[in-house]
């Protein structure tokens, strides 16, 4: 899953939240990944990010709740996180069954 890149400071949540829903929405499979600055330019925490500058820090109960609407789960993938970057790992969405959408 790749959603497009752009400077955060040029465009708002809104735009990222739609970019990552179209991502998710077009994705086949039952995990997809997301890099951990594109789904905080979306949900980003009113709280500074204490390790960069450079994005904002990640709002997960936002998140959680936001993809458990459209039936993902949400969590962070720290395993796939890139040496020097284990503060920002990549975020991983599995696909909830219908059943557990339900409850949700």
């Amino acid at each position: 899953m790749h959603v497009s890149q752009a400077n955060g400071t040029q465009r708002d949540a809104h735009d990222w939240q739609s970019a990552l829903d179209r991502a998710l929405a077009a994705h086949g499979g039952e995990d997809a990944f997301a890099h951990y600055p594109h789904v905080a330019y979306a949900f980003p925490s009113s709280s500074p990010n204490p390790y960069t500058r450079e994005y904002p820090l990640l709002d997960y109960r936002g998140l959680k709740e936001w993809a458990t609407h459209r039936g993902w789960r949400v969590r962070p993938a720290p395993e796939r996180a890139p040496e020097g970057e284990e503060y920002s790992p990549p975020v991983r969405f599995t696909r909830l069954e219908a059943e557990a959408r339900r409850y949700h």
